[in-house]
């Protein structure tokens, strides 16, 4: 298994493992989880975690539209050809899986800091989205799988892009949640200038 993929399992495996660790607590304490992270550090998660989630966005609808339904074009020149197209697919899959493991792990995070710009119950469910869309990656990795073994076919494809669909819904959901959460910040207060008059 390469190193990156490795790598991966492991961000999901974390943010998985802070989920149901807050869930546990949240149980426990009935209050509020503690904050780990707060200030300055809370706040470049954020910026982060959103950034990753827009990326991501694209990245899913990119895949679900257009990368896996090249698999059926491709399955019409045979399968050396279809074998082709998914060997470089996976030759290329680091860049559509650290960043989403990246953003799953920042949410989940984000559930043991102090809220700056999010609420709690905005962070808890934009991260309930995406430990949703994490649930779907077995079903479309397994259909991939079984396409690498066995060649292509109509109910590996339509288990893949069902599985994707889940993803890139929540994804995309979550995106637009923490969106909602931007535009209900509070104005920042305005600072009275003093008149010409009392300058004077």
């Amino acid at each position: 298994m390469p190193t990156y993929f490795l790598f991966f399992l492991a961000t999901l495996a974390t943010a998985l493992l802070l989920y149901v660790g807050g869930l546990a607590t949240l149980a426990v304490r009935r209050r509020a989880l503690p904050g780990w992270l707060g200030g300055k550090a809370t706040n470049v998660v954020q910026a982060g975690g959103l950034a990753l989630l827009w990326m991501n966005v694209g990245v899913t609808w990119l895949l679900f539209f257009n990368v896996y339904r090249i698999h059926v074009d491709m399955s019409a020149f045979g399968n050396a050809a279809f074998q082709g197209f998914t060997t470089g697919y996976t030759r290329r899959l680091p860049i559509v899986v650290l960043p989403y493991g990246a953003m799953c792990l920042a949410w989940s995070l984000l559930l043991w800091s102090v809220p700056t710009r999010f609420s709690r119950g905005g962070m808890w469910a934009i991260a309930t989205l995406l430990i949703v869309s994490v649930a779907s990656t077995p079903w479309a990795a397994g259909a991939l799988g079984l396409m690498h073994d066995h060649g292509y076919s109509d109910d590996a494809q339509f288990q893949l892009q069902a599985a994707h669909l889940v993803r890139s819904l929540s994804v995309t959901l979550a995106a637009l949640w923490a969106l909602v959460e931007m535009w209900r910040l509070p104005a920042p207060p305005v600072r009275a200038q003093a008149s010409p008059q009392m300058a004077a």
